[in-house]
């Protein structure tokens, strides 16, 4: 029996690192709590790993995609699994006022990644502190999980019936226990 790969895309700002307006600096990436230890559980999974980062201050002319490509080396560098820690990243730098390719909740990077990695949508999981990151999950059609760390979450998120099925949880930390329990079969774990 082949064994089924579990995907993970995983936003930037607000789930692995501190979301800090237009982060420019290197310097100024701070990983939020728990972050390097849920990577290091869903690698140990192995779990392959997505980035999809909205940046638009690329396309507002804010930041430059070398101040991107900058931060999220140090957050590879602080996460501690090398430069090769993500099977693939897309960032996306179109502005709101962009016509959306890649921008959060255009799915296109995940569909992208279903199709050329072969992966099963009912073991994929699109996890993000905002309504563009579940939205996009959705418009994938795979699995959505919102963090919400201060246990509040915007009620008009769930409004519609399709947003039903978003888990939330208050860091990606709890998610990859979650996950890992799911993976392992742990029969407390709701399918």
């Amino acid at each position: 029996m082949i064994a089924t790969k579990t995907a993970i895309f995983l936003d930037r700002d607000g789930t692995i690192i501190a979301d800090k307006n237009y982060l420019k600096d290197p310097s100024g990436v701070e990983l939020l709590p728990e972050a390097r230890d849920a990577i290091s559980s869903l690698k140990s999974a192995q779990c392959m790993l997505f980035l999809f980062s909205n940046q638009s201050g690329v396309g507002r002319g804010i930041i430059s995609m070398d101040d991107v490509y900058r931060c999220n080396l140090r957050m590879m560098e602080l996460l501690g699994h090398g430069s090769n820690i993500f099977d693939a990243i897309c960032i996306a730098p179109e502005s709101p006022d962009d016509t959306p390719v890649y921008r959060k909740p255009s799915p296109r990077f995940i569909v992208e990644m279903v199709e050329k990695f072969d992966l099963s949508k009912e073991n994929c999981y699109m996890v993000g502190d905002k309504e563009s990151d579940v939205l996009a999950g959705i418009n994938a059609q795979i699995n959505a999980i919102l963090i919400a760390p201060d246990g509040e979450v915007k009620t008009s998120l769930f409004e519609h019936q399709e947003n039903k099925g978003t888990r939330v949880f208050p860091s990606l930390f709890e998610f990859s226990k979650w996950l890992i329990g799911k993976i392992q079969g742990d029969p407390k774990i709701r399918r």
